[in-house]
């Protein structure tokens, strides 16, 4: 599976070197596990402490009649929180490589919707957990992705939401006295700033 996500990224690398007029584009990631709404209002709260996170990364518009084709290659890092059969709770802290794609279309000159597939490598989770021996990770996850934005001259405002269409599973191995899993769905909001050139 990994020689088919070096393939994609290496595919999407190349096209947006190949052709003109790609963009750069970077902007916060919040966790939304809570549901969509709740999420927006507990990251509003908090100031987006404990839940905010981030995203950069490059992509390439190709235009269809009537439609367009987007393709990006982004980093993304995010946290989320679990509790063990003791109540105590952990935060993990996730990063992976995101390939999106695509389809949208504009609405009224400026705005546009897309949407599309998104395929995820998870290659660094991390728990607040010291000395650990041992960490096997779900290294690979499939979500949807459902955006708008507005773009004015070169400049976009975008906010994506993924939702994912399995689970993954990180299992935690400290010797012999702490054993932890925890699995996810994990749904993000991404707002982000880009630039066309």
């Amino acid at each position: 599976m990994r020689s088919i996500i070096s393939i994609l990224v290496l595919f999407v690398a190349t096209s947006l070197s190949a052709q003109s007029g790609f963009g750069v584009k970077g902007g916060l990631t919040y966790n939304a596990d809570d549901g969509l709404f709740k999420s927006v209002d507990q990251a509003y709260q908090s100031k987006g402490e404990g839940s905010m996170g981030y995203n950069i990364g490059v992509y390439k518009r190709i235009a269809l009649t009537g439609l367009y084709v987007q393709p990006e290659v982004m980093y993304v890092n995010y946290k989320s929180k679990f509790e063990d059969s003791a109540r105590k709770d952990y935060e993990v802290t996730y990063k992976r490589i995101d390939v999106p794609v695509s389809v949208g279309t504009t609405v009224l000159k400026m705005g546009y919707v897309q949407a599309g597939p998104v395929l995820s490598y998870y290659f660094d989770d991390k728990i607040d957990v010291n000395e650990l021996s041992n960490v096997k990770q779900d290294e690979i996850a499939l979500a949807f992705q459902l955006g708008a934005g507005v773009e004015l001259n070169n400049l976009s405002l975008n906010l994506r939401y993924d939702f994912p269409l399995g689970d993954r599973e990180t299992e935690w191995v400290r010797d012999n006295d702490f054993n932890f899993n925890t699995e996810s769905t994990p749904k993000l909001l991404h707002l982000s700033v880009g630039y066309r050139f």
